[in-house]
């Protein structure tokens, strides 16, 4: 009696990607006799698939030159060229190798010619008259293989081109990095020079205005003493700006290394070299038991005079600043807080005022060169922190710069 095989997937096997199940695979019937190719064509019919038929073996051969099939049935007793022979040719050509082969066999077929069959390659046996069931589940199961691996082949395919595209990105986008790098390089390069080579023709401006204010004012009618004046106070105003884009530049450029700071010992450091900063000008508070940081001394430094210049600077008329700076841990971290009593920062510029030549409030009154807070920002980040304020109009700020703990 011969086998039978359930209907449906095949040792478990099942359709893994809806599109590829849609497409067609090819189906090869090789048959001398065309009443059989009619009914073995009538009983596939129903898989939906494309089906090819070739009276012999050499149409086979010509088929398999022009197509990829999912599975061959080859008839074993054919005239002229035989199933074996055919199943021996399409074996030698490397791109058929792995094409599954299922022989259609009459009953009286030997063992030896079973064995023939299944060293030149053949999958399965089918004998004649083939049950249409049988023959459905077997053809179906390599159906669904040439799917999938049509499936993998495709998503290979994309898959290459996707690393392609890829590496092909990342590239472009090291050598945008590089280029990048380079323009800021040449960018440091020249508002280093600048500001340094601008310092010195400032300095002589500023003596030569002295100069003339101090041993010709007398002479000077009213209107061109105001000009020297103005002029004066030009000159310093650049000085000034000139001189924190100098400290902006060497923050940008020097190599630090940091090591355990104390934060109560800049801050008295700070405090001592700016009268500003000294009562009876402002009261400081500064607890002796602050937290230690990981910082670079200088960059720190900096930091804390720009924002406590700043806490001074920014009140209201006729106020006494007043600024408190404390500690507090934050996990391995530490947050340094400067708070003061100052007219307050709006929510809306809270971002903008870390950005480089941003000043906000009333221009005419703000002496400041906006880079201030640039250069707070840029050196918490080159110590690996982070800085940030929190501030509303009228009820002054809170400053905070957070770097490592010791």
């Amino acid at each position: 009696m011969p086998p039978t095989v359930p209907v449906g997937p095949f040792n478990g096997l099942s359709l893994i990607d809806s599109t590829a199940s849609a497409e067609k695979v090819n189906i090869l019937l090789v048959d001398d006799q065309p009443g059989k190719l009619l009914a073995h064509e009538s009983v596939l019919a129903e898989l939906g698939q494309n089906i090819v038929k070739a009276a012999n073996g050499r149409e086979a051969l010509q088929c398999l030159l022009r197509q990829d099939f999912a599975v061959i049935l080859l008839d074993v007793n054919m005239p002229d060229m035989d199933g074996f022979e055919t199943a021996e040719l399409i074996r030698w050509r490397p791109r058929f190798e792995k094409t599954p082969i299922i022989f259609l066999t009459a009953y009286n077929t030997t063992d030896l010619d079973r064995l023939k069959g299944y060293s030149l390659g053949a999958v399965d046996y089918l004998f004649l008259p083939v049950i249409p069931e049988v023959l459905k589940a077997k053809v179906t199961v390599f159906v669904e293989l040439a799917r999938q691996k049509r499936l993998i082949q495709r998503q290979a395919e994309n898959l290459a081109l996707h690393n392609q595209e890829q590496t092909r990105q990342l590239e472009m986008i090291q050598k945008l990095n590089e280029d990048l790098q380079e323009a800021n390089r040449e960018l440091e390069a020249f508002s280093y020079t600048v500001s340094h080579d601008l310092r010195a023709p400032l300095r002589a401006l500023k003596g030569y205005t002295d100069i003339l204010l101090e041993d010709y004012g007398p002479k000077l009618e009213a209107t061109a003493k105001e000009y020297l004046s103005n002029l004066e106070r030009a000159v310093v105003r650049m000085d000034a700006l000139t001189r924190d884009l100098l400290s902006y530049s060497r923050i940008v450029r020097q190599q630090i290394e940091l090591e355990p700071v104390c934060v109560d010992a800049v801050c008295r450091e700070v405090t001592a070299m700016n009268p500003a900063l000294q009562p009876p000008n402002t009261e400081m508070v500064v607890p002796p038991d602050l937290l230690p940081v990981r910082a670079h001394p200088t960059l720190l430094g900096q930091c804390l005079a720009n924002l406590l210049d700043n806490a001074a600077k920014f009140v209201a008329p006729g106020v006494t600043p007043r600024i408190h700076i404390r500690t507090e841990p934050r996990g391995d971290r530490v947050r340094i807080w400067v708070e003061d009593n100052g007219v307050g920062i709006e929510p809306a510029h809270h971002q903008k005022i870390f950005g480089i030549f941003e000043r906000v409030g009333n221009l005419k009154t703000n002496q400041g060169t906006g880079i201030g807070l640039a250069i707070v920002a840029r050196a918490a980040q080159r110590m690996g922190g982070i800085c940030g304020v929190e501030s509303s109009v009228g009820n002054g700020s809170r400053f905070w710069i957070e770097l490592a703990g010791v």
